[in-house]
């Protein structure tokens, strides 16, 4: 009888982190650099550095993105860019907010409720692999701030889910995503732009 009421008071303390906000997620509130102008020019800045005619031998490029600017594009910007694909996707995607450090990109989403709302989020370390496929290693998961199995994740985010690690420019050319780093508030890429085969 003891151990029913004691797997009953854990399960209940397990259940009232998940309306818990994470401590990650409420530092990013009110951040002053998170404006709509920002993730436009996140967007502008992509576009020309990915569209930027590269001479011969400099196929070979890199880039930094800061997660300020990562985060504006993700409030203001997402839900048009979805819906402008026609995607159904973005009626049902709450808030997005990202974290990152030197340990991976921390990702959350906030799913309103019947009783509130939920941050869902998890740890991962993106990457791409020897084919050319976006990876996604998924070390941590969190509904609030009860941590939840990973395998789920995991199995959804297989690298033929998430696709090849290239943008096809339409002109002929490709860029072609060779690898992904998180480091200081930033995520740091290796790209190639080449002919189309």
């Amino acid at each position: 009888m003891i151990a029913v009421v004691l797997l009953c008071v854990l399960t209940l303390i397990q259940l009232s982190k998940l309306n818990n906000t994470p401590n990650w997620w409420s530092q990013l509130d009110n951040n002053p650099n998170i404006t709509e102008q920002s993730g436009i020019e996140l967007e502008n800045r992509i576009t020309s550095a990915l569209t930027r005619v590269r001479p011969v031998g400099e196929e070979d490029w890199t880039a930094a993105i800061d997660q300020d600017h990562l985060n504006a594009w993700l409030a203001h910007r997402l839900r048009e860019t979805l819906e402008s694909f026609q995607n159904d996707a973005a009626d049902s995607i709450g808030e997005v907010r990202i974290d990152i450090d030197q340990s991976g990109l921390t990702i959350g989403t906030k799913l309103n409720h019947d009783r509130g709302s939920t941050i869902v989020w998890a740890v991962i370390e993106p990457g791409t692999d020897g084919q050319g496929r976006f990876t996604i290693n998924t070390k941590r998961a969190f509904a609030g701030t009860s941590r939840i199995p990973t395998t789920l994740a995991s199995r959804y985010l297989t690298s033929d889910r998430l696709g090849k690690a290239r943008v096809d420019l339409g002109d002929g050319r490709v860029v072609n995503i060779r690898a992904i780093r998180t480091g200081d508030h930033r995520l740091e890429l290796a790209l190639s732009t080449q002919i189309s085969e």
